[in-house]
């Protein structure tokens, strides 16, 4: 059974892979060709040809789908960190409630959002700019923050006794011995960031009007024309645009692993 729905969701990837292949026009000939004949190469050498950079920038939207999404992990590791830390093991006035707060904006979805956002980042001139690309899934990721303050929740409260001890404040036990522990929770969550930001259509379609600003998701998007569809060259870009993602995964699922077998072992 699990071999039977392998080769069912494995089935447009290897179809996605063989048309990037494909002589423009043998895409949807019948009966299909799962073999590219002839096989070529000219796609991918088209998406950064200088006369397809012209109007379609691949390169750009590439380094731009690119930069936002590092930058986005990285806030986001830090201040959904800290901010569950906090949550977790500081006492302050207003803590349950602020959390139970966040708990109830993630019960808000996305789509309704969009107007005032748009209207927001519209007063302030954040419009056809990368700021709402950065700055919002860094500061008001609540699910990140979630995931830390259960984490944090679960260590035993000798590690920050002993800290204190040794002169630590909160800022010094957050950094040294609580941030190193939770390798686990922020590969986890560099995974699902990574992803839904190089994935990200919505956001950049929105709020983006220049073209050599958009993302990647939006930039493949402009291959598929109102009369005309360029399937071939369309395909060799999804798989230029799979590779970051599955070596980010590659290398966080090994670090994530690791902090499992590691926070397994706490007496």
């Amino acid at each position: 059974m699990l071999l039977i729905l392998a080769v069912i969701f494995i089935f447009p990837l290897l179809w996605m892979v063989s048309t990037s292949f494909k002589v423009p026009g043998d895409e949807l000939v019948w009966p299909p060709q799962w073999l590219p004949d002839p096989a070529t190469f000219d796609n991918y050498v088209e998406l950064f040809s200088s006369s397809t950079a012209r109007y379609f920038p691949f390169a750009t939207f590439i380094l731009n789908s690119l930069y936002i999404a590092v930058i986005v992990v990285i806030g986001r590791l830090i201040v959904c960190g800290a901010g569950g830390y906090a949550f977790a093991r500081m006492n302050f006035p207003g803590r349950d409630l602020a959390f139970g707060m966040l708990l109830a904006a993630l019960l808000l979805p996305d789509v309704v959002l969009i107007i005032p956002l748009y209207v927001l980042y519209q007063r302030i001139g954040w419009l056809d700019t990368h700021l709402p690309l950065l700055v919002s899934p860094i500061f008001a990721n609540t699910f990140g923050t979630f995931l830390f303050r259960q984490y944090f929740m679960t260590l035993p409260s000798e590690l920050e006794d002993a800290a204190r001890m040794d002169g630590a404040n909160h800022y010094q036990i957050f950094w040294y011995v609580a941030a190193p522990m939770a390798t686990a929770v922020a590969a986890a969550l560099a995974i699902f960031t990574f992803e839904g930001s190089w994935n990200n259509f919505t956001t950049p379609v929105i709020y983006i009007t220049t073209i050599r600003k958009q993302t990647l998701p939006v930039g493949l998007q402009a291959f598929n024309q109102q009369f005309d569809t360029q399937y071939s060259i369309l395909m060799a870009g999804a798989i230029v645009a799979l590779i970051p993602v599955m070596i980010v995964f590659v290398v966080f699922q090994r670090y994530f692993v690791q902090g499992i077998q590691l926070t397994g072992l706490k007496g």
